[in-house]
């Protein structure tokens, strides 16, 4: 069983309800409460918020508790989380919940940004996907392959800057094809071009043969693409 307090990721996506807000107006009150995050919560260690390439109006919220569900109480306890879900609600600012899921880092597996530093970007790509697999003795071959090709993107591709993944807690209550032990990546790359270059790197392209190779049955179960705003932080430097 895994250590609740293990580092944990969450993802959480919103609909902004436009009738009534702004794009940049949601972001500048979210805003206040990442500040927070970032100098009054040491255990979260990633807090940073993204627009949906398909529609600006769906925002991703892309969050890492160090510690697990302690970090993850502390943050909700926080006075600033009760002045947003205040100011939002009051405002009539979100429209509905549209995703809500979360992970278990896989214990040695990819990275979570590059050096010591603090690192808020705009204009970065992440890339969300889900992978389900016909057993756990596949999901565990299948890890060691993907763990291996994380270590070569690592050297290969200093333009992506998280490469992480972990096994979902719970099936999803909404949004897209999420079952209590799949696999999620989350990939953060500088730009687009990095993006399809990771796409088309000899090594990716052969990664799924390697895959089918070793008697692993696997189902791509959904991909999603945003934009990061610039809001929060991708990485809280020590």
């Amino acid at each position: 069983m895994t250590d609740p307090n293990a580092p944990l990721t969450a993802l959480v996506e919103y609909q902004i309800r436009t009738d009534e807000t702004t794009l940049d107006d949601w972001l500048d009150v979210w805003q206040k409460r990442a500040q927070d995050a970032l100098e009054a919560e040491p255990d979260t260690t990633t807090y940073a918020a993204a627009a949906s390439l398909e529609d600006e109006s769906y925002l991703l919220f892309y969050e890492h508790y160090a510690n697990g569900r302690v970090g993850l109480k502390f943050h909700m306890a926080r006075p600033s989380h009760a002045v947003l879900n205040e100011t939002m609600g009051a405002r009539r600012m979100t429209k509905r919940r549209v995703m809500g899921t979360g992970f278990f880092d896989l214990p040695d597996f990819g990275w979570r940004g590059r050096g010591g530093n603090t690192l808020i970007s705009s204009g970065a790509i992440f890339v969300l996907s889900g992978l389900r697999f016909g057993n756990d003795a596949q999901k565990s071959d299948a890890i060691r392959l993907l763990s291996d090709h994380a270590d070569y993107c690592f050297v290969e591709e200093p333009e992506t800057l998280i490469y992480s993944g972990g096994i979902a807690t719970q099936d999803a209550d909404r949004g897209p094809d999420i079952k209590q032990g799949d696999l999620i990546f989350i990939m953060a790359c500088t730009d687009m071009a990095a993006v399809e270059k990771h796409r088309q790197d000899p090594h990716h392209l052969t990664l799924g043969q390697r895959i089918m190779d070793a008697g692993v049955e696997v189902t791509s179960t959904f991909r999603k693409m945003y934009r990061t705003t610039g809001h929060g932080f991708l990485v809280k430097g020590v």
